[in-house]
C-alpha cells in the first residue's frame, strides 16, 4: 500500500470492468450537473429510482480465486490480526493480512493466482477495520469499493464513494470512479454520455493540477475526440455539434498544456497535431499564441519535479514517531507546499489557491495525524481571507486528532475572532462530552482554557460555574482552582474571592506542593506575609520526601525576604533539624560531618535571583564538595568557562593544568568520577586518593616521553635484519616494561603505599 510517485496514475482495483453497461447514473453530491459549477460541499451517495429499478440487472463481476468460509483461514491470517490488536499502526502486519485474505490485493497478483481468498463479508469487515485506523488510504477505499462491486451492491458503492471522493484527493482512487460511471451509464445515450463528461470534468477540477495527471488529460481528450457530437451536444443548435465538440477539445487540451505534468511535453505534440488537422493556417496563430505559457510551464516542471522527487503519496497515515520516514517525507512535503506558494506559473489567486488546496489535500493523506500541518493549512486559508473554508478545515482537523487539544482550543478562538461564539463554546463542549477519554493533563486544561474563554466573551458569572462543574467532574485537579483564582484577582481584582477559592482548594490539595507555592505567592503578591508564613507551615505538617524539601527551600526563602534575622536564624534550625530526621541515621551523621551542609545556608540565604554570593572559582569548589546533596541547587560552570586566576597555578611538567593546580588529564578524570554518594562497594580511603595523586603529579612526563622516544629510536633497525630482529624479539616483554624504574609508575605507586602504611 506504500509507494512512490509514478509517473501516471493507474486504474486501481475498482474491478468494475466486466459488469454491463446499465443505465445507472452516479450522483455524488459536488459534482457539477450540466452546465453548473462544482459546490465545495462534502460528497453524499443519492440513488434515484432508476438506480434502484437497475439493481436486478447489476450484474456481478467474475471473482478471482478461490472463496472459502472464515474458518478455513490460515493461522498465519489469525497471527496477523493478533499483532494488529497489539498496535493498529503496524502497516506491515495490516499489509501482510490484507494480502492473506485478498490475494489479489497483494503486490504479487501472479504468485498469489492460486490462493484462496476470503469470503466477501471477511474482507468487508476487514477493509472497514483497515480504514477505521488508516482513513485516509486510497488503497482500504478501492480495497472496500471492489467488494461492494463484487456483492453488486450499486448502492454501497455510491455510499463510499460519498464518503471518500472529495477526502482522498487520489489520483488511483478517482480513476476507479470514472471507471465505475463509464461501466455504469451507456455512451450512445445523452444522459449516460453527459454524465461521463461530467466525472471526468469534476475529477479534473480537482485533481487536474497534480503532476501526475497528465494520463487523465489524455484520457479526456480522446473520451472527447470518439464521442459522438451529436449525442454529446445534441441541444446546441443543428449543425454546431461538431463546432462544440472542437471548441470542447480545443479547450481541454490548452488547460492541460498550461499545467506542469510529466506528460506535458506528449501533450503538446498531440494538442500540435490536432490544430494542425483541423487547419494549418489558424494552427500557426493559435500555437504561438500559447507557447509562452507552454514554455513557463515546462520550465517550472523541471523544478516542480525536484521537489516530488522522494515523495509517497501513498504512505499510509500513522502517528508522529512511529517510522523515521515521516520526518523526511514532512520536510519533502514542506518545501513542496512552500514552492507552490511562492506561485512561480504567476496565476491569478483563484487557480493558484487550487494548486495549493490540492498540495495540502495531499500531504495530509501522509501527514494526517500532524497537527503542524493542520494548522498550516487553515492559517493559510484565514490568510487569504477564506474564513468559510478555514473553519471547515479546522473541523476536519479535530475529528482527525481529538485527542490534540490545542487544535481545538484553535478552532474556538477562530470562531470567536469571527464573532461565532456559540460554535466556539460548542467545540468546548464537544471536548467535555468526551473528556473521560483524554489524559488526566489534558482534562484540566480544558475546564481551565473553557473558563478563560468563557471570562473573555461572556464576563465573571459564565466562568464562575463553569468553575462549579469543573469541581463536580471527576478527577478536577488543583490547576483548575487555582486558575479560578487567579481569573477572579487578575481580571476582577476580587482578593476576597480568589483567597476563598484557594482556601477551598486546600482542603483537596493541601499535600500538593505546587497548589501550595501558587497560593503562597498570591498572599505574598497581596503583601498578605502571616498567612502566608501560615500556609508553610500548614504545609509542613503534611508534605513529605522531596516535597517537604521544597517546601522547607521555599519556606527559608521567603524568611528570607519578608522575615527578621531571629525568625530566620530559628527557620534554618529547625530545616536542618527537620531534614537529618528524613535521612537514615549513617547518611545523616555522614553528612553532618561535612562542611557543606552549613556553607549552603549561606548560600541560600544570600543568593539573590540566582546572583550568588561568590566567585565561579568558589562555586567550583563548592560543586566539588556536592553542595546539592545538601539540598541547594547550584548553577552549572563548566571548568571549560573558568577564568585565569591573578596568581598561576602549579604547572605539571607539560605546562597544562587544570584551575585545581592539577594536570590537565588527572582533572578531567576526576571531573568524570561519579559522586560519592552514587558509588557501590568499599571506597578508597582520602589518603588512598592523595597518595594515588601525588605520585601520578610528581611524574616528570615530558623525560618520560624523551626515553620512550629515545628507546624507540634506539631500537630501530633498517632493512631485512631489522625485519628478523622484530621477528625473533616476538614474545618478549614490550620496551614499556622495560623502562628503568624511575619511570616504573606501577612500582612507585606501590613503594609510596609501603610508605604510608
Amino acid at each position: 500500500m506504500g509507494g512512490g510517485r509514478g509517473d501516471g496514475a493507474g486504474g486501481g482495483g475498482g474491478g468494475g470492468g466486466d459488469r454491463e453497461k446499465v443505465e445507472v447514473p452516479v450522483k455524488v453530491e459536488g459534482a457539477p450537473p450540466a452546465g453548473g459549477a462544482s459546490s465545495s460541499s462534502g460528497p453524499k451517495a443519492e440513488q434515484s429510482p432508476a438506480q434502484e429499478q437497475g439493481q436486478a440487472s447489476y450484474k456481478q463481476p467474475r471473482r478471482r480465486g478461490n472463496v472459502v468460509r472464515a474458518s478455513q483461514l490460515n493461522a498465519r491470517a489469525e497471527n496477523l490480526r493478533e499483532r494488529v490488536k497489539a498496535d493498529k499502526y503496524d502497516v506491515d502486519a495490516w499489509e501482510a493480512l490484507i494480502s492473506e485474505l485478498n490475494p489479489a490485493a497483494g503486490s504479487g497478483r501472479q504468485q498469489s493466482s492460486t490462493r484462496i481468498r476470503a469470503p466477501l463479508e471477511t474482507l468487508k469487515e476487514l477493509y472497514s477495520e483497515f480504514l477505521g485506523v488508516f482513513p485516509t488510504s486510497s488503497a482500504g477505499w478501492m480495497g472496500i469499493l471492489e467488494v461492494e462491486m463484487s456483492r453488486g451492491d450499486q448502492q454501497g458503492v455510491n455510499g463510499a464513494f460519498g464518503q471518500c471522493l472529495l477526502s482522498v484527493k487520489s489520483l488511483d482512487l478517482w480513476r476507479v470512479y470514472i471507471k465505475h460511471v463509464k461501466t455504469t451509464n451507456r455512451s450512445d445515450t445523452p444522459d449516460g454520455l453527459s454524465a461521463i463528461k461530467q466525472a471526468y470534468e469534476f475529477t479534473l477540477d480537482h485533481l487536474g493540477t497534480d503532476i501526475s495527471s497528465g494520463p487523465l488529460w489524455m484520457e479526456y481528450v480522446m473520451f472527447l475526440q470518439h464521442s459522438n457530437a451529436g449525442v454529446m451536444f445534441g441541444e446546441t443548435a443543428p449543425g454546431n455539434e461538431e463546432s462544440s465538440k472542437l471548441v470542447a477539445i480545443r479547450r481541454a487540451f490548452q488547460r492541460a498544456v498550461t499545467i506542469p505534468t510529466h506528460s506535458l511535453e506528449s501533450l503538446w505534440r498531440e494538442y500540435e497535431k490536432f490544430e494542425n488537422g483541423v487547419n494549418r493556417q489558424l494552427a500557426k496563430q493559435i500555437l504561438n499564441d500559447l507557447q509562452g505559457q507552454y514554455a513557463t510551464s515546462r520550465t517550472i516542471y523541471r523544478e516542480l519535479k525536484k521537489k516530488w522527487e522522494g515523495i509517497s503519496v501513498n504512505l499510509l497515515a500513522t502517528p508522529p514517531g512511529t517510522k523515521a520516514s515521516q520526518y523526511k517525507q514532512q520536510k519533502l512535503w514542506t518545501k513542496l507546499i512552500a514552492f507552490e506558494k511562492s506561485n512561480p506559473l504567476k496565476l491569478e489567486k483563484e487557480p493558484l489557491g487550487v494548486r495549493i488546496e490540492l498540495v495540502y489535500n495531499q500531504c495530509l493523506l501522509c501527514l494526517h495525524h500532524f497537527p503542524e500541518i493542520w494548522y498550516e493549512y487553515t492559517t493559510w486559508h484565514a490568510g487569504n481571507g477564506d474564513h468559510a473554508r478555514a473553519s471547515e478545515v479546522f473541523t476536519k482537523a479535530c475529528s482527525a486528532l481529538p485527542a490534540c487539544t490545542m487544535l481545538h482550543f484553535a478552532a474556538a478562538d477562530f470562531e470567536a475572532a469571527q464573532d461565532k461564539i456559540e460554535e466556539a463554546k460548542a467545540i468546548y463542549e464537544g471536548l467535555l462530552s468526551r473528556i473521560d477519554k483524554l489524559e488526566p493533563n489534558t482534562q484540566g486544561q480544558i475546564w481551565i482554557q473553557y473558563m478563560r474563554f468563557l471570562r473573555r466573551t461572556e464576563g465573571a458569572s459564565a466562568s464562575r460555574k463553569l468553575f462549579l462543574r469543573a469541581r463536580k467532574s471527576e478527577g478536577c485537579s488543583h490547576h483548575i482552582y487555582s486558575t479560578s483564582a487567579l481569573l477572579e484577582w487578575q481580571n476582577g481584582k476580587d482578593v476576597k474571592v480568589a483567597k476563598n477559592i484557594f482556601e477551598l482548594g486546600l482542603k483537596s490539595f493541601l499535600k500538593e506542593t505546587e497548589y501550595v507555592l501558587e497560593y503562597a505567592r498570591f498572599l505574598i503578591s497581596q503583601g498578605d506575609i502571616s498567612n502566608a508564613r501560615i500556609l508553610y507551615e500548614r504545609a509542613l505538617t503534611v508534605v513529605q520526601g522531596d516535597d517537604a524539601r521544597i517546601i522547607w527551600s521555599e519556606f527559608l526563602k521567603f524568611e528570607y525576604q519578608c522575615g527578621d534575622l531571629q525568625s530566620t536564624l530559628a527557620l534554618e534550625k529547625r530545616r536542618k533539624e527537620a531534614l537529618v530526621e528524613m535521612m537514615d541515621d549513617a547518611a545523616a551523621e555522614e553528612l553532618q560531618k561535612h562542611p557543606q551542609f552549613n556553607i549552603g545556608l549561606l548560600l541560600l540565604r544570600y543568593n539573590v535571583s540566582n546572583m550568588l554570593p561568590c566567585s565561579e572559582a568558589t562555586l567550583r569548589h563548592l560543586q566539588a564538595l556536592n553542595v546539592q546533596e545538601a539540598f541547594y541547587d547550584l548553577p552549572k560552570v563548566s571548568r571549560e568557562e573558568a577564568k585565569p586566576t591573578q596568581s598561576a597555578p602549579p604547572q605539571d611538567s607539560n605546562g597544562k593544568t587544570g584551575a585545581d593546580g592539577l594536570p590537565n588529564v588527572i582533572s578531567e578524570l576526576i571531573s568524570k568520577l561519579p559522586p560519592r554518594h552514587r558509588m557501590s562497594g568499599p571506597l578508597p580511603t582520602h589518603e588512598e586518593v592523595d597518595s594515588v595523586i601525588q605520585v601520578v603529579s610528581s611524574l616528570d612526563f615530558k623525560a618520560l616521553k624523551a626515553a620512550q622516544a629515545a628507546q624507540g629510536s634506539g631500537g630501530r633497525k633498517r632493512g631485512a635484519a631489522a625485519m628478523d630482529d622484530r621477528r625473533s624479539n616476538r614474545g618478549r616483554k614490550s620496551d614499556a616494561t622495560n623502562m628503568p624504574p624511575k619511570y616504573d609508575v606501577y612500582r612507585m605507586r606501590q613503594q609510596r603505599q609501603r610508605t604510608i602504611k
